[in-house]
This record gives C-alpha cells, sequence and structure tokens, in this order.
C-alpha cells in the first residue's frame, strides 16, 4: 500500500508509535537486546572508572526499561560511590521491588547507605566524637558544651563511631567515666555524656545518673531523646516496669507511639503490632484523626525468664569494602 499523502504517512507512523510504546511489556521485549548491551557498556565504564559515562548508559537502560533491576543497583553503587545516601537507597530500593533476588547481595549496601543517609546532620553540622577527642581528653568542656550546642540528635552522635579509632573511643569512654559529674555541665553535656556512657557500655550506674539529672531539665527532643535512653538502660539492667514507664514518658514528651513501639514490643515481648496496630488510610475526605494514645499497663508481673538486659544493643554499621556484585558491575 502506497500513501502519496506525506500527512497520511505521518498519521500511520503516529498511530503504529502510540500502539508501541502504550504496551510497555512489548516494548520491553524490543528493547532487551539493547538494555543489555547498554547495561554491559555501562559496566565497562564503570571499570574502567568513567563514573559519568556509565552513569548516563544507566539511566538510558532505564529510560529502556524502568523495571531492569540491576540498572538500579549499580545506580545506587554509583550514588554510593559519589555519597549520595538518599539517592543510593532510593535505587537500591527500586532495584529490590523490580527484582527481589536482588535483596541479598545489596542488603549491606542498603544498610551502608541507612547508616550514612542517618548520620548526614553530623557531617552537615560538622561534629563527630574525632573532634570532641581532643577537647575531652584535655578537659576543654567549654568548647565541647559549644559543640554540642548545635541542632543534633546527641544519641546519634555519642553512637556514631566511624570517624573515630576504636583506641581513642575507649579513652574518651575512660575519661568521661573519671570526670563525668550529674551535678556539672550544660544539660546538653550531661545528656551525650549519659548517652555516650550507655552506649560504650562502660557505667551504667553513671549513664543513668547523668541521664536522670537531665530529663526534667531539657526541652523538646532533647527530653523525648532522654527518655528513651532511659528506658534503655533501665531495659539493660533488667527493670522492665521502670523501662515501660520512661518509654511512656518520651510518648508523654511529644515522641511519636510509632517511635518507641519497637521497644515496648520487646519489653512486654509481644509482636510490633500488638502494640502499634495497623491503620487504614483515611478517605481523602475524611477529617483529620485524633493521635492515637495506647494506654497500656505499665507494671509486668516478675518473670523467671532471663533479664532483659540480655537483649543485644544495636551496633554501628560501618563502611564495608566497595566490591562489585554479581548483579552490578
Amino acid at each position: 500500500m502506497k500513501y502519496h499523502n506525506p500527512r497520511q504517512f505521518l498519521a500511520l507512523f503516529l498511530f503504529l508509535q502510540t500502539i508501541l510504546f502504550s504496551c510497555s511489556g512489548l516494548r520491553t521485549e524490543i528493547y532487551r537486546e539493547e538494555t543489555l548491551h547498554r547495561y554491559n557498556q555501562a559496566c565497562k565504564f564503570y571499570k574502567q572508572g568513567d563514573y559519568q559515562t556509565a552513569r548516563s548508559e544507566l539511566e538510558t537502560v532505564i529510560d529502556l526499561d524502568p523495571d531492569y533491576g540491576p540498572a538500579h543497583a549499580a545506580m545506587g553503587n554509583l550514588a554510593l560511590i559519589g555519597e549520595d545516601y538518599s539517592s543510593a537507597l532510593i535505587h537500591y530500593q527500586a532495584a529490590v521491588a523490580a527484582d527481589p533476588e536482588l535483596k541479598p547481595p545489596l542488603r549491606s549496601l542498603i544498610l551502608v547507605a541507612m547508616a550514612h543517609k542517618e548520620r548526614e546532620p553530623l557531617l552537615k553540622a560538622g561534629v563527630g566524637l574525632d573532634q570532641l577527642y581532643p577537647l575531652i581528653m584535655a578537659d576543654r568542656r567549654a568548647e565541647v558544651e559549644a559543640l554540642l550546642n548545635q541542632d543534633i540528635s546527641l544519641p546519634l552522635l555519642a553512637n556514631d563511631t566511624m570517624g573515630i579509632t576504636p583506641g581513642r573511643l575507649g579513652e574518651m569512654q575512660r575519661k568521661l567515666v573519671e570526670t563525668a559529674n550529674p551535678m556539672i555541665g550544660s544539660v546538653r553535656y550531661r545528656l551525650f555524656s549519659g548517652c555516650f556512657l550507655f552506649y560504650g557500655q562502660n557505667d551504667d550506674a553513671l549513664a543513668t545518673a547523668m541521664i536522670q539529672s537531665v530529663v526534667d531539665e531539657a526541652i523538646g527532643r532533647d527530653r523525648q531523646e532522654a527518655r528513651v535512653v532511659l528506658g534503655r538502660l533501665h531495659e539493660r539492667r533488667g527493670e522492665a516496669n521502670a523501662a515501660v514507664d520512661a518509654y511512656l514518658a518520651a510518648v508523654d514528651a511529644g515522641l511519636p507511639m510509632a517511635d518507641v513501639a519497637h521497644h515496648l514490643a520487646r519489653v512486654y515481648r509481644v509482636d510490633i503490632e500488638t502494640i502499634m496496630p495497623a491503620q487504614l488510610a483515611p478517605a481523602e475526605d475524611a477529617a483529620p484523626q485524633e493521635p492515637i494514645r495506647i494506654e497500656m499497663s505499665t507494671h509486668l508481673p516478675s518473670s523467671p525468664a532471663p533479664g532483659l538486659g540480655s537483649a543485644a544493643d544495636a551496633k554501628n554499621i560501618h563502611i564495608i569494602e566497595r566490591r562489585g556484585l554479581q548483579y552490578t558491575f
């Protein structure tokens, strides 16, 4: 059939293009070979250290096939190398959603990206344990307090050991055990000291005293975080009722129940859904609901089971060696 009218030919061409690109499965099948070719090209550029070209090729792959998991995983690797941890998480999650088989090999990289994303406020503020180390060791408390006076989470800082050697970390822990005093220092200095001693597990009695000295003085997030750390100290010492009281006090101080539900579930030894039941999404025109306040008994019967202190604390996630995965690069 011949089309002498250019407009007829153009109309037919556009019609066929519409059919082709409206069928994602057909489109993916047609471009599968090109997708694989470009992905392999991206891997080659990556190995040569040409990350910019590799990224460009991978973006083309994802444009051709948005559900190509290895390309998302590879983009996550490039973002991680570039210290763009938010983008790394987005691409890793997209990779796992597209191809669940990628979850095991990507798990460690996802944890690394999450850990670094969490500590971004510390990096932005330029505060870390390595900056505090020389000041604490030299008893320069005023300078330490000036650094701690920034808008950062003190428990996060106290548990962030990525930038300090184990030897220095141990020295600083011993120094604080020797010098920390619940009656001396600003609220944030005492809160940091208590958190630091808690995570170091050096002297729980002193850590508890430091935290208790600030729970009523602290305001806002500091009070909420102090209550949670106090609860974890009680929990580690097997004082379940006191731990529950501290966690619920954090909720009373304004912390969302969702942020303490996992602590309460651990104390009660129940599934987290028991503490924080799933909620149906409200209709678009529904009136906003009042915040949930779960009433629960704070006193638990004594149990012959091992104390709650046997539960291991969360460990820091350290950078792992960046190796290529069998699916990416």
